[in-house]
C-alpha cells in the first residue's frame, strides 16, 4: 500500500495532452524551445507529417545517405531558439479547425521579460482536429 500511493499520487498529477488548440499550440512551441523535435513533430497534422516524411526521404535519397532521413530533425532541428511567445488568441474555431493569432517578439525580451512593442510579430496559425486532438497545420512552404 505503501508503493502504490506514490504511484497513484504521481499519476494523479500528470497532465494529459491539451484538448485546445492554442494550449495545444502552446506545448508545441515549448517542444521547440527544449529543442525537442521529435515530440514537436508528432503535434503536426498528418498532412503536415506526410509533407515532411516524403521531403525527407527525397534529401536523404538524393544525399546517397549523407544526410538521414530523419522529417522531425530536417523540420526543427536548428541552431536558433524560437523567438519568445508574446501571446496566443483563438481567432476562429469550428469543431474541425481553428485559427490563431499569435504574436512572438524578434528581440531578446527586456529586464521585465516584457517586449518592445515595435519588436511584435503577428502570425496566423492554423490547427486541425484530427482523432480528437488539436494539431498545427504547417504552411505550404516546401515545393
Amino acid at each position: 500500500m505503501r508503493v502504490l500511493l506514490p504511484l497513484v499520487l504521481l499519476a494523479a498529477c500528470q497532465k494529459g495532452p491539451p484538448t485546445t488548440p492554442d494550449g495545444t499550440f502552446r506545448l508545441f512551441t515549448e517542444h521547440l524551445r527544449k529543442q525537442d523535435s521529435k515530440a514537436a513533430f508528432q503535434l503536426l497534422t498528418t498532412k503536415s507529417r506526410t509533407r515532411l516524411e516524403t521531403a525527407s526521404k527525397a534529401l536523404a535519397s538524393a544525399s546517397e545517405g549523407a544526410v538521414k532521413d530523419e522529417p522531425a530533425l530536417l523540420a526543427f532541428r536548428t541552431p536558433h531558439l524560437p523567438t519568445p511567445l508574446v501571446s496566443i488568441k483563438v481567432a476562429s474555431q469550428s469543431d474541425a479547425t481553428a485559427t490563431l493569432e499569435v504574436h512572438t517578439c524578434q528581440r531578446p525580451l527586456d529586464a521585465t521579460g516584457t517586449c518592445p512593442s515595435d519588436a511584435v510579430v503577428q502570425e496566423r496559425v492554423v490547427m486541425v482536429k484530427e482523432a480528437q486532438r488539436w494539431a498545427v497545420e504547417l504552411p505550404d512552404v516546401m515545393p
